[in-house]
């Protein structure tokens, strides 16, 4: 479950009518993304794995390429150098990953960036409201999504939900989210995407940097 949380991330920090027009409603949205700033968004998240399926939701916090994720059993934290995750086993956090990414680990955390690009992915209509990302080569795809399908309300290019297929590779995965909050303009701190380590006086750290 771990891995398909930050796979999901992957894709807030990635994402006929005619070819026309669901680009220009992609470029609308990531116009939109951009204008919007610092976004807080609620998800409500169900991922489907091998016939069983889990639910939960998704407090995403982003803000260029800084983003806070918290859902039940895991945080991550992320202020653009450095990476935080805390894995809660029913007690709170008991553990702290830390690391720091590479250049192309950085870019798959980069929501407007990855979608602006789309690199390897071609985009098709599925709608006057919705658009979707096809991965040319599935395996080498970011973090094996072979389909991205998003619908955007088509007066804001708010995304409302998204339908993530994974490559087979994976096993018999695909993840359904559903935006139920989002709040733009919002003005962070700095500190909302640092992991506060002392808080959490009796987690084991494990600093991998």
């Amino acid at each position: 479950m771990k891995r398909l949380f930050t796979l999901i991330l992957t894709l807030f920090t990635v994402f006929t009518v005619s070819a026309q027009s669901a680009d220009q409603l992609l470029r609308k949205t990531v116009s939109k993304l951009q204008k919007d700033g610092g976004i807080t968004m609620t998800i409500d998240a169900r991922v489907k794995i091998d016939g069983g399926t889990d639910a939960f939701d998704l407090l995403l916090k982003l803000s260029g390429t800084s983003f806070y994720a918290s859902q039940d059993e895991t945080t991550m934290w992320f202020d653009g150098k450095t990476m935080w995750r805390g894995n809660d086993f029913g007690d709170g956090i008991e553990e702290i990953y830390i690391t720091e990414p590479t250049p192309e680990e950085k870019a798959r955390y980069d929501v407007i960036g990855l979608l602006g690009k789309h690199q390897g992915f071609s985009v098709s209509s599925g709608g006057a409201d919705t658009f979707i990302l096809t991965a040319s080569n599935q395996e080498r795809s970011v973090e094996g999504i072979r389909k991205v399908t998003v619908q955007v309300d088509p007066n804001t290019y708010v995304p409302k939900s998204l339908q993530i297929e994974f490559s087979e590779e994976l096993g018999d995965v695909s993840a359904s989210l559903k935006v139920t909050g989002y709040k733009p303009g919002q003005d962070f701190d700095k500190s909302t995407f640092t992991c506060p380590v002392k808080e959490y006086k009796d987690a084991e750290i494990i600093d991998l940097r």
